[in-house]
């Protein structure tokens, strides 16, 4: 039995020492690249034995998955299109309430399209949440190229950008400089964004325009392709009003009319058409008069405007016949004494004018305005907000050579040069003259400021004073005004710059780390 039990263990082993050797032999008959292959597996798992490859290893891995998620990340919330958080104490990028109940108000289709702007920037940022608060406005980022259309009809150009509220047939620009004021109260920049757009919308929704008339026939500046009145008039059909000319010889001043432009007449007006302003005036008629010095027509004589200066004296007041220079610096560009910066006295008309508060004026005249007891009996109050310094000068006689320096005759002193006369007709009704006594500044006369040109309308404030006038003559002014700090805040938008200082902190700088490291590993162990 015992024999039997050892031929089988015997017989056992012979079979595994046959199966050995049949596996010995067929490993012996695997391709060589097979074989290779296994070895370059060993080599990679002796590798892998020395443990500072090991945690670099790791490390590079963990540096990739990292990278990885938040590039997952990024694309999950860029897709998902989650609300910016606004941690700024003004709430600069959030709607304000007031903006919200005007917006939902809305019952018109508007777009909003921002031309040069992209997605991260911050008007756009606040212009998507008009569309949360009501889907009938939308909002579109564009540029020259994909709408030349759009861009032709705004006067947009490729360098500009600008941002485009339309709604039906109207429509209102707004360029990327009146998205800021300086408030000359506190001496800072104001962010006013929300509300430029805010009331952009709603202009362009409101039910009817306001009517605005150029008045024509006495050669004043007028207001067609190439006159000099043409690029005002075109910024007041911008600012949603709707403009025409009006001759008084052929017609009455319309009942609709919101505010009547008198721009530099330069001949009386007809016994006729005085008859027809001063009707205007009695039923609370509003006026904008601009007019440069008289000492620029020849031969003139103040008995040849009798009529022009009977409609003025209602409000007290008459245009002179000389100019205004100025002797301080700070009033004045360059060394052109008559080319002048006056200031500007804070109400309603220049209360959100745009950069340093400045304007500037060519040649300009002065009003004469009448003492207080004499406006007291016409009823009319008078608030002088554009006045030279106190070392400016008046000059209308030049027969002595001096050119525009002060000579002996010359007399110095603080000129008002815009004025709001307010008359009163009745418990009900007034009247409104907002005067200026320069009318060039008004113009698109191009003007040389170093080697390149630029329309004076373009200078400064000149345009802004303007506007302000019209909205304020027609009850116009913005219905809201949202004005935000433009101080420290704690969101903002990335710039290219910032954008690649922060790939290069995610992706460049582990990668630096890394390399360092197994260069110092490297040299410790050639040291030992």
């Amino acid at each position: 039995m015992n024999k039997n039990k050892n031929e089988k263990v015997n017989k056992k082993k012979e079979e595994n020492k046959e199966k050995t050797a049949n596996k010995i032999e067929q490993e012996e008959r695997l391709p060589v690249k097979k074989h290779n292959k296994f070895k370059f597996f060993r080599k990679i798992t002796g590798v892998l034995k020395y443990k500072w490859l090991r945690e670099s290893l790791l490390t590079i891995i963990l540096i990739c998955l990292i990278i990885a998620i938040f590039i997952l990340v990024n694309m999950v919330v860029r897709k998902a299109d989650i609300k910016p958080l606004d941690f700024t104490e003004s709430k600069r990028y959030s709607l304000s309430n007031d903006s919200k109940d005007q917006i939902k108000k809305v019952e018109q289709n508007v777009t909003i399209y921002f031309f040069g702007y992209s997605d991260s920037d911050t008007p756009v940022i606040l212009g998507k949440q008009y569309h949360d608060v009501n889907d009938k406005i939308t909002v579109q980022i564009s540029n020259t190229n994909e709408r030349p259309d759009l861009a032709s009809e705004y006067g947009i150009t490729s360098e500009q950008k600008v941002i485009a509220v339309q709604a039906s047939q109207r429509y209102k620009t707004i360029s990327s400089s009146d998205l800021y004021t300086y408030d000359s109260q506190s001496y800072q920049t104001i962010d006013v964004t929300e509300q430029k757009i805010t009331n952009a919308i709603l202009d362009v929704t409101i039910v009817s325009k306001p009517k605005i008339y150029f008045l024509t026939g006495h050669g004043e500046y007028g207001i067609s392709d190439g006159e000099y009145c043409n690029t005002l008039s075109k910024y007041i059909t911008n600012d949603v009003n709707d403009v025409n000319t009006l001759d008084l010889l052929s017609s009455n001043v319309p009942e609709n009319c919101d505010a009547l432009i008198i721009c530099n007449p330069v001949k009386d007006f007809t016994d006729v058409e005085t008859e027809k302003i001063q009707t205007y005036i009695n039923n609370g008629g509003k006026i904008m008069w601009l007019q440069d010095p008289y000492i620029t027509i020849k031969n003139y004589d103040e008995n040849n405007f009798k009529n022009t200066n009977k409609i003025l004296s209602q409000f007290g007041i008459s245009f002179s016949k000389g100019i205004v220079c100025e002797q301080s610096t700070d009033n004045m560009v360059s060394s052109y004494p008559d080319l002048i910066m006056p200031n500007l006295e804070y109400n309603s008309i220049v209360k959100d004018l745009y950069t340093d508060g400045k304007l500037i004026m060519a040649d300009a005249g002065k009003i004469n305005t009448v003492s207080e007891d004499e406006l007291s009996k016409l009823n009319v109050t008078a608030d002088p907000f554009v006045r030279t310094s106190e070392k400016a000068y008046y000059k209308e006689d030049y027969s002595d050579g001096s050119g525009l320096q002060k000579s002996d005759k010359d007399q110095e002193g603080e000129y008002t040069l815009g004025e709001i006369l307010t008359k009163k007709i009745d418990d009900n009704k007034s009247a409104v003259l907002v005067a200026y006594s320069n009318a060039f500044f008004a113009t698109n006369y191009q003007f040389v400021i170093g080697n390149s040109y630029a329309s004076l309308i373009e200078l400064r404030n000149n345009k802004d004073i303007l506007l302000n006038t019209v909205a304020y003559l027609n009850n116009r002014e913005d219905s809201i005004r949202i004005r935000k700090d433009t101080g420290v805040v704690s969101f903002n938008t990335a710039n290219a710059k910032q954008t690649n200082i922060v790939k290069i902190i995610i992706f460049a700088l582990p990668i630096i780390i890394i390399i360092v490291g197994i260069i110092v590993t490297i040299r410790r162990k050639l040291k030992r």
